[in-house]
């Protein structure tokens, strides 16, 4: 939990180092180093169903907690209860459990049917801005013009935005996968996989739930937007 409204996930490899986004490009905390034991700071070995609860974690509104085996790690608000990530498949879940090689990366996790997405840019998308059910969506920039429809452009932003409908009040949170090898990304209306070709799986969870209080939260982590120079107008 790097701040009330903000939790990190990073998943690597324990003994080889992992190309990750340079921490000099984006100035952020670095990832927790294994303890002078050996062990890491979460090692599942010899447990089968192991969760952080939340008075171990303070009175964040993200409540991180895991399964060993198979492995799988779900995100959850404090407020309501209300899962916002799960990467654990069951016999109904369309995907699989998490995939972590030299040079392939999956993961996906549930979501609610009618929840609403919107980002994993920056593309041209004929039908908007929101993420559409059965679509692949690439991330691998390209210095191509924005006049084409289906077509990837200059930046990379494995971000997503999701809004959801609770008791007729809407409910937002973020979430960021720090990565910038080429990815797919497959969102079959009732979960969302990401296929990465290398890196680590290096997520930010941001718990919103206002629009407002969602952007701020994303950019006091990736940068203020800059004004436009008056003489561009």
């Amino acid at each position: 939990h790097e701040t009330d409204d903000r939790l990190r996930v990073h998943i690597t490899d324990a003994e080889r180092q992992r190309w990750e986004v340079p921490y000099n490009l984006l100035p952020r905390a670095p990832a927790p180093l294994p303890l002078s034991s050996g062990r890491s700071l979460i090692d599942m070995r010899g447990r089968k169903d192991f969760e952080i609860t939340p008075s171990e974690h303070g009175e964040n509104e993200l409540i991180f907690g895991f399964n060993a085996d198979p492995f799988g790690f779900y995100v959850r608000r404090r407020s309501n209860g209300e899962t916002l990530f799960n990467s654990t498949a069951d016999k109904r879940s369309h995907y699989g459990q998490m995939v972590f090689k030299d040079q392939y990366l999956e993961i996906s996790t549930s979501l609610p049917e009618n929840s609403a997405l919107y980002g994993l840019g920056e593309n041209t998308q004929p039908k908007g801005i929101r993420i559409q059910p059965h679509d692949k969506y690439t991330l691998y920039t390209t210095d191509i013009s924005a006049i084409n429809l289906n077509t990837d452009l200059y930046g990379d932003h494995p971000y997503y935005v999701e809004l959801r409908n609770n008791g007729g009040k809407a409910s937002f949170h973020g979430v960021l996968l720090m990565n910038s090898n080429a990815m797919d990304v497959f969102y079959r209306g009732t979960s969302l996989t990401y296929k990465v070709i290398g890196g680590v799986l290096d997520f930010y969870f941001f718990a919103g739930p206002t629009p407002l209080g969602l952007m701020d939260q994303y950019t006091s982590f990736v940068g203020r937007p800059a004004p436009m120079p008056y003489w561009a107008l």
